[in-house]
């Protein structure tokens, strides 16, 4: 029963009903105040009414008063209804009476108690054998200089019988409206509601196999709306994590089968029979050379992976720029040479950068040895760097085929696809990019490929050069 009223759905709706019951409960009392003044302003009216008409009609006769010169007073109203009438002197001796009159102790003792009105009649509910009457009394000059007192009263059993039945007909129209009101905030409440349980639905039946489901919901740009468009947009997000995800694992398998196929082909051409020294020479060259593949390619996917968790926490210094990029250059510059390939750089004098100097000499080397593998025999790969007050901006630029425009979106991702030419034939696994961009932002950098001339690629890469 608890879980039941702590549901969303069931809470909406007693919410609703409590506060429907509180304004029909309201206007219901409200109602009823009203129709009780008005009904009793009525019976007041009346009786005002029959007042006029006995007093005009009232004269005295000795020690008696006629009504209309020689008949008794009346004992109904003009409408129908009984009244009772009395005529009561001054010294409180009754005069006359007609119906179910009420005392005339009664009478005077309100009488006494009411406030001066001048001539106007005094209003009052009374109990009279038991029964409230509603009484009117009002001086009257019957002539003869005799000022006598008028008292007219009506019973109020009609009254309270139609107060009664206002109560009941109120009280059961607002039990009618309350159940109404809750029957139509449940239904209300299940409508409103039943986007959520469609998303609730989808998401608790998805998984790795079923990312491409999305909800086709017609819902309104409100909260609702504005939800399913956003759980629409985490399963996009989902859906592209793991397509990466199973990107990366394929393409990580592949690299790393290549260097252990390899290696386990020599070892078992090895073994086959007895080889001399130098065979064993050859033979140990090739397995050293896959083994550093190997360990280079692992060594690039688990720095990958604390970059990804945000566990690649750099060991920033002041670092000298000229110095760290001129032994960069010139550590390249043999290899380059070999592949005829000129290394040019434009470095400043001075200055220092806020930096890892291991990861900044990774990330420099990633980046020269993408461009140098990239550019035909008689290019130049060229160094540049400019210092500025908050950040410096290093560039790598080639002369090579230049990146074919669909590449750009996915260049920094692992193993990203490439143009044939700039392709990883020349002994890169493809992780060279991808490291770069997550060493920068480690460096709460900036890395982008810069829209240079035709031919070519430009790499910039933005560092702070301070501590932030």
């Amino acid at each position: 029963m608890v879980a039941f009223l702590r549901r969303t759905r069931v809470r909406l709706t007693l919410a609703y009903t409590v506060g429907a019951a509180v304004v029909l409960s309201a206007g219901g009392v409200a109602f009823w105040l009203v129709f009780s003044d008005l009904s009793l302003a009525a019976i007041d009216n009346s009786l005002r009414g029959e007042a006029q008409i006995l007093a005009a009609g009232l004269h005295a006769s000795g020690e008696s008063v006629l009504f209309n010169g020689s008949s008794t007073l009346p004992s109904r109203a003009p409408d129908g209804s009984s009244i009772g009438a009395m005529v009561v002197a001054s010294d409180g001796r009754v005069v006359d009476q007609a119906g179910q009159a009420v005392r005339a102790r009664t009478v005077l003792a309100s009488l006494r108690a009411s406030p001066k009105t001048g001539g106007a009649p005094v209003l009052d509910t009374v109990v009279a054998g038991g029964v409230s009457q509603r009484a009117l009394v009002q001086r009257i000059d019957v002539g003869g200089g005799q000022t006598d007192a008028l008292v007219l009263n009506r019973p109020l059993d009609e009254y309270q019988q139609s107060l009664n039945l206002a109560a009941a007909l109120l009280g059961v129209t607002g039990l009618v409206l309350a159940v109404g009101s809750a029957l139509s905030a449940y239904w209300l409440a299940g409508r409103v509601l039943r986007p959520v349980r469609i998303i609730t639905l989808t998401a608790r039946d998805l998984s790795e196999h079923s990312l491409d489901r999305r909800l086709n919901l017609n819902l309104p740009d409100d909260e609702l709306g504005s939800l399913a468009q956003t759980f629409n947009q985490m399963l996009d997000r989902l859906e592209a994590a793991f397509s990466a995800l199973q990107r990366f694992t394929a393409d990580a398998a592949h690299e790393l089968r290549g260097p252990l196929t390899a290696l386990r082909s020599e070892v078992e051409v090895v073994l086959q029979r007895p080889r001399g020294p130098e065979a064993y020479r050859d033979s140990l060259g090739i397995v050293l050379a896959e083994t550093e593949r190997l360990s280079r390619v692992t060594d690039q996917l688990l720095l990958l992976a604390r970059a990804d968790v945000g566990t690649l926490e750099p060991a920033c210094r002041t670092i000298d720029a000229f110095d760290l990029l001129e032994e960069t250059a010139e550590r390249w510059r043999p290899l380059a040479a070999g592949t005829r390939v000129n290394v040019a750089v434009h470095l400043p004098q001075e200055g220092t950068v806020w930096g890892d100097p291991d990861l900044l000499r990774r990330l420099l080397n990633n980046l020269i040895d993408n461009a140098i593998r990239h550019t035909p025999p008689g290019g130049t790969v060229t160094l540049s760097c400019q210092l500025g007050r908050t950040r410096w901006r290093l560039g790598v630029q080639d002369t090579g085929a230049g990146v074919d425009p669909a590449l750009r979106p996915i260049l920094f991702l692992p193993f990203a696809g490439s143009d044939p030419g700039r392709s990883r034939e020349g002994g890169g696994a493809g992780l060279g990019l991808a490291l770069a961009a997550a060493i920068t932002r480690a460096h709460k950098g900036t890395i982008s490929l810069e829209e240079g001339p035709p031919e070519g690629a430009h790499f910039l890469v933005e560092l702070p050069c301070g501590p932030a």
